[in-house]
């Protein structure tokens, strides 16, 4: 006699921590918005971070992504209504993190700047 085995398929790659659905800033602060992820082979796992749907990171000194996959914004600035300016960081934030071909979205933080 034989038996058979289903066993569920583990994901390749899931949230250990999202980011909390709203951040408030203080102009001139630093804002640090947490999401790590993992998979269950140990593998690296790639995190990025977007804002209002673009690179959030992307050619702005102020933004980074630590190790652990957290966004760090420092000096937080006001929304600018300048041309030319730099736009201010006040958005939605999405943690994006993949692993080989599959990738997955946090839920969404938003920031908002204290007046």
């Amino acid at each position: 006699m034989c038996c058979l085995y289903i066993a569920a398929e583990r994901p390749a790659i899931y949230f250990v921590q999202q980011p909390p659905s709203d951040v408030v800033g203080h102009v001139g602060g630093s804002v640090y918005i947490n999401c790590s992820a993992r998979s269950p082979d140990e593998g690296e796992v790639e995190v990025t971070w977007l804002k209002d749907g673009l690179d959030a990171v992307d050619g702005d000194a102020r933004r980074s992504v630590t190790e652990s996959g957290a966004l760090v914004i420092a000096p937080v600035l006001a929304t600018s209504g300048t041309s030319g300016a730099p736009a201010g960081d006040e958005g939605v934030y999405v943690c994006v993190a993949r692993h080989g071909t599959v990738g997955i979205m946090s839920t969404p933080a938003r920031l908002r700047i204290a007046s």
